[in-house]
Order: structure tokens, then sequence, then C-alpha cells
């Protein structure tokens, strides 16, 4: 009974962070043998989120309001497990001030190797965040902030009975770049400092 009462004791310790609409959480846990995926945040950020990408007016009802967050739901929310993408079934949003969207992972092994996360349902809100936790059986618990830096998402690979961020390919070349750039840039200043220095002296 503990164990499954913990994802939500967990959502709701931070009900004061759910209530802001930069803020967000993103859950994958384990029930009744089942892998749940929980989106949880402000009323006012799915709203945002709804308007913004089907106009206001677009929804007229509680119901028409639900389709499209479902509709952007399952446009923005991806999980790729050990290279295979696993379906979001099912999934049903719960109104409130603190609005809350279920799915279930349909056909997620239970060898997980590796898991590639991107979640971005906010991210037309500024300085959006989203607090990512993963709870899975015989797993060590997991937890992880998606903002624009990291671009919504994160890879991660399980080795040593434990989750290793994966380094994006993309970051390292950046980092490798903006090094040569800054070598070469000293190495000129250096050239032009000294041609300087020799002019200055004749």
């Amino acid at each position: 009974m503990k164990l499954r009462l913990l994802p939500l004791l967990l959502f709701y310790v931070n009900i004061a962070f759910a209530h802001q609409p930069d803020l967000s959480n993103l859950m994958i846990y384990e029930q009744n043998g089942k892998k749940v995926l929980v989106l949880k945040s402000s009323l006012t950020a799915f709203e945002g989120e709804v308007d913004f990408h089907f106009k206001k007016g677009a929804f007229k009802s509680p119901e028409e309001f639900t389709e499209l967050a479902i509709k952007h739901f399952t446009a923005n929310c991806f999980v790729i497990v050990n290279g295979d993408s696993i379906e979001l079934i099912n999934p049903r949003v719960i109104l409130g001030h603190e609005t809350t969207i279920f799915a279930l992972l349909e056909k997620m092994p239970n060898e997980i190797e590796s898991i590639f996360l991107k979640n971005t349902f906010f991210k037309d809100i500024h300085n959006n965040q989203c607090e990512f936790i993963m709870m899975l059986k015989g797993k060590p618990q997991y937890q992880y902030i998606l903002n624009t830096d990291n671009k919504q998402e994160i890879a991660l690979a399980f080795e040593n009975n434990k989750w290793m961020v994966v380094e994006n390919k993309d970051s390292r070349l950046k980092v490798m770049y903006v090094f040569i750039g800054g070598v070469l840039l000293l190495i000129i200043g250096l050239v032009v400092f000294k041609r300087i220095k020799k002019n200055s002296a004749s």
C-alpha cells in the first residue's frame, strides 16, 4: 500500500511547485504491474499552451479542452526504451487547479538498458522547468530537471545498477568548436600584438 501511494505523495508534497505556470512535474512509475507516465502542472500552464497552439477560442467546453490537451501531449511527449519508441496509450486528463495527464506506457520492457525522454509540452512558456522523476521496480529512483538548456530531453543508460546520463554528441561538438575557436583567437591576437610591437619599435 505504501509503495502504491508513494508516487502520489511525491506529487502532493510539492503542491506549491505545481501552481506556477513555468514549473511542471513528469513522472514514470510502476503500479500494479503497469508502467505509467504522468504529467502535472497548473491549469494556467495547460491553458496557455493550448491557446498558443490552437488559438484562443479553440475550445468551448472542458471536453474540447481535454481533447486539445491530449493532442498536444501526444505530439510533444516521447519515450524511447532500448532504441524502441514506447506508445503512450489511453491518455486521460484530470482537470483542476493542478491539472494532470495520465498515460500507460505500452509494451515497455522490464529489462531496460537505455531510456530517451523528451517532453516539450510546455516549451513555449518562458523559463519553463520540468522535474522528471523515474521510479521503476528493481531500479534506483532518478530525478532530473528538463529545461531549454537541455532541449527538454534526457538520454539515460543503466550501467552498474545506476542511471548514467548519456552525453549529447552535439553538445560535445559545440564545446570542442568553442575551445578551438578560443585557441585560434588567442593565436591571432598574439600575432597581431607582436606585429604592432615590432612596428612600434621600428
